[in-house]
């Protein structure tokens, strides 16, 4: 297995990087777990029995799809080409019938009934899943990275703050901040925009009895009640401006001064905020406060949309599914990996009930159903119309939200400010693509240097 990257003809800036083919799902096997193929310079063939010409063999003999000799990868460097060898059911890139094309970060490969996700790894970058973070599902190398990060950080004093879009794991990601910590206290999650204002004080606080109309008895709030423990702030951009100051002297002084009373109560507990807001955009924008930012950014940490860990698709479906006899179908598996998942894990777990409700007992999912529900796609019209059949979506393009300024900037910035890459790997079109940067005031030229 190559280790180095020594044939590569760019500069060397930070950890060597190798392009690697992970197989996610492949025919009559199914869902396959096996650690990702670092392709080796020159020529690697794919197929049921591909040509001995080939330096390297990726043999797929249980996929009756696939051609004996079915496609060809070409790596140069870092860079990675697939060329189709004439087969007789064609070679997909994210779900696009080629002749050849190139390969990027997180492309979605197909090989008759086998599907391949394609990275640039660092050579020392681990396979493994920590079984102390089995709540954390995946492979990919942002759910790996996310995974180490947590489990540094468990011990830490320090306020973290949990970043991402919607229904990206959030909730998940404190629980096993708390998990790991071994703090002997409970895990409490409140969310912040669901507080009353006129309660939101007492809600976090507590209060004494007769602090207020109807305050009959003394309460803890949620900050005592979550002593010795983990508290995590969900939605903290939604909390209060009124209410934020008092909130902050909390974090600072690790004491709450409950409603009605004179003197503060120490409390030990470790706070962990969330949010999918652009806290900084607010904070400019006075509508939250800055001091209040600072405290609780002390360590931020993001969590990556679903469409980029593409890896964990598959095993997060089987995860929600908790049903050992759900199957995935090729069909369904080429909908799920191109589908860009606006919603992210939350919309998951949702299809995954939604499949659950309609498929007969004892039979494999089928995509039928949610395509019923949900409405078929429009075909994409930068693609051919006799090629493009395995290119199901879940979701037509118009009803998918634009993302955040701060997640376009945080793209663009990983694709160099090249769109047609973006497009790519968020499963759009460059026509969507460039809809949403003109609403964002974002132009990729800007992302290029």
């Amino acid at each position: 297995m190559d280790t180095t990257d020594t044939h590569s003809n760019e500069p060397s800036a930070g950890p060597a990087l190798r392009p690697t083919l992970r197989l996610v799902y492949s025919g009559e096997r199914g869902i396959v777990s096996a650690a990702p193929i670092v392709l080796a310079p020159g020529l690697t063939g794919i197929g049921r029995d591909p040509a001995a010409s080939a330096t390297k063999a990726i043999q797929l003999p249980s996929d009756h799809r696939a051609s004996r000799s079915h496609a060809r990868v070409h790596r140069e460097g870092r860079a990675v080409r697939i060329v189709d060898e004439q087969s007789k059911n064609g070679t997909f890139v994210n779900g696009r019938r080629i002749d050849q094309a190139p390969l990027e970060d997180g492309d979605v490969l197909r090989v008759g009934d086998s599907f391949f996700i394609h990275r640039l790894e660092t050579a020392n970058a681990g396979d493994t899943h920590d079984t102390s973070l089995s709540s954390l599902v995946g492979v990919s190398p942002i759910a790996r990275a996310l995974r180490q990060r947590l489990t540094a950080l468990a011990t830490e004093r320090a306020t973290v703050l949990l970043l991402g879009e919607s229904g990206t794991g959030k909730e998940v990601a404190a629980r096993a901040l708390h998990e790991l910590s071994r703090r002997p206290g409970p895990f409490i999650a409140v969310n912040c925009g669901a507080l009353p204002n006129e309660l939101a004080e007492s809600l976090l606080f507590g209060h004494t009895a007769g602090a207020y109309s109807g305050a009959h008895k003394s309460q803890s709030g949620f900050f005592r009640a979550a002593d010795r423990g983990t508290l995590l702030l969900d939605e903290i951009g939604d909390l209060p401006l009124a209410l934020q100051p008092k909130l902050l002297r909390a974090l600072e002084e690790h004491a709450v001064t409950p409603v009605g009373a004179t003197s503060p109560i120490p409390c030990d507990v470790r706070i962990v905020a969330a949010t999918h807001r652009e806290l900084i955009r607010a904070v400019k924008m006075q509508e939250f406060r800055g001091d209040l930012y600072a405290r609780i950014a002390e360590i931020p940490v993001m969590l990556p949309p679903l469409r980029q860990r593409r890896e964990d698709v598959l095993p997060l479906f089987l995860h929600a599914a908790a049903d050992s006899a759900a199957r995935l179908t090729p069909r369904l598996v080429a909908a799920l990996l191109s589908h860009a998942f606006p919603y992210n894990i939350r919309e998951l777990f949702k299809i995954v009930s939604q499949l659950r409700v309609d498929t007969p007992a004892g039979e494999p999912y089928d995509l039928l159903s949610i395509v019923d529900r949900l409405g078929e796609s429009e075909q994409d019209s930068e693609r051919s119309d006799s090629k493009s059949e395995d290119a199901i979506r879940l979701n037509p393009e118009s009803r998918i939200p634009a993302p955040s300024r701060e997640a376009l900037t945080a793209l663009l910035t990983r694709h160099r400010g090249n769109i047609s890459s973006l497009a790519r790997a968020m499963g759009r079109s460059r026509r969507q693509i460039d809809r949403w940067l003109e609403g964002a005031e974002l132009d990729g030229k800007d992302f290029r240097s």
